[in-house]
């Protein structure tokens, strides 16, 4: 394990405030950006813009074979609670998920490795993604730049505030879920309230939609695997006495294999078009966006056990037994490179993604540790 200098976590802590105060919303990360270019020309290191985004970019230290470190920036359009010690100066938009934090960990991985190049065995690019939270998300756009074809690894951390401290949460293969958008249009004649039976009464045909497709689907796909579809969306009619045209449905499919989110398409597929010659109505029915699940490389997730329990820190690593069933696309660069996903204790309080959730500070120092250690111990087997 490394020892970090103080003055190098409190420069990184500062860092990380500052980051918390300007949050913005995907694909507007535009001060954000402005202030990692900032940070990194003072440390006269060189930041690079992205050829088909207009924020975020990369940064990179040392020579020779190369290892991709992955940061997300961007916040989500939540309202901060106002009593956090530390708040988004931005109205209704604030770091509800830790990604200042990510972008602080990958700047102090940068800072750290720049001082201590004559333990850096190999190259560390640090990727600053913008929109992880937007559908699509903005590794879609990365990954088309020219930046991975000299790498062999990439790396990628979340905070868990529901974890102590210190503590680094391990998945041995799957992570998180994949996460496929649903839109589904079901249309009819319409009509008149008062004469259901001379057309197709849509609002009872969707409800009927949305159950046999959830129990078709129980039905159709192995019960020992993990499926989920929920709706967060559902939008039809102008008035009390008109039976609707249309209705909108919007919502998702999560897995934790891919196989098994490529079968459920099919199976809704199949199942909307039987639907609609059953029930006299058209389906339109699309898959807009799609994240895959984020699978561990097997090699590197015993690289990590490994080191962990060279330096004595076994106590410190804790197996997530059943993955997490949020998405992240960090699972698209899986896809093109095998890596690492880790989660790093934070002991915060709130849930993610509401204006309550707060890390804490002191997760900066260890998980600062771990991961410096473990990216000179990845080249030193090398």
């Amino acid at each position: 394990m490394n020892k970090l200098s103080k003055e190098l976590i409190n420069e990184i802590t500062k860092i990380r405030r500052q980051l918390h105060k300007i949050a913005e919303v995907s694909y507007k990360e535009y001060e954000t950006t402005s202030y990692i270019q900032q940070i990194l020309k003072k440390w006269e290191l060189p930041f690079q813009n992205f050829k088909n985004l207009e924020t975020g970019g990369f940064c990179e230290v040392g020579q020779g074979s190369c290892l991709l470190f992955r940061c997300d920036i961007d916040a989500l359009p939540i309202k901060e609670n106002p009593d956090h010690k530390i708040i988004s100066k931005n109205d209704d938009t604030m770091h509800a998920c830790g990604h200042d934090f990510h972008m602080a960990l990958g700047l102090g991985l940068l800072r750290y490795f720049q001082n201590y190049q004559e333990s850096l065995k190999g190259k560390l690019r640090v990727i600053f993604q913008p929109a992880e939270e937007a559908a699509p998300g903005g590794a879609e756009y990365v990954i088309k730049e020219n930046i991975f074809q000299d790498a062999l690894h990439i790396l990628g951390v979340h905070v868990d505030n529901q974890h102590p401290t210190g503590k680094v949460i391990l998945s041995k293969k799957t992570a998180s879920a994949s996460s496929t958008s649903i839109k589904i249009n079901l249309k009819g004649p319409g009509g008149h309230t008062s004469r259901p039976d001379e057309t197709v009464d849509l609002i009872h045909v969707c409800g009927e939609y949305i159950t046999q497709l959830k129990s078709h689907l129980t039905n159709s796909i192995d019960p020992r695997e993990t499926l989920v579809v929920a709706f967060g969306k559902i939008a039809g009619g102008d008035t009390h006495n008109a039976i609707p045209q249309n209705i909108l449905l919007r919502g998702t499919l999560r897995t934790h294999k891919n196989q098994v989110e490529k079968k459920a398409r099919k199976i809704i597929s199949s199942f909307s078009s039987n639907f609609e010659n059953l029930y006299g109505i058209k389906i339109d029915l699309a898959f807009p966006t799609s994240c895959p699940a984020t699978i561990n490389d097997p090699s590197l997730v015993e690289k990590f056990i490994e080191y962990m329990q060279k330096n004595q820190e076994n106590s410190n690593l804790i197996f997530l037994e059943m993955p997490s069933m949020g998405a992240d696309d960090f699972a698209v660069y899986l896809e093109k490179i095998p890596g690492l996903y880790l989660r790093l204790g934070g002991n915060g309080k709130g849930e993610p993604h509401t204006g309550a959730f707060r890390v804490s500070e002191d997760l900066i120092e260890p998980a600062l540790n771990y991961l410096t250690g473990f990216i000179q111990y990845y080249f030193e087997q090398m």
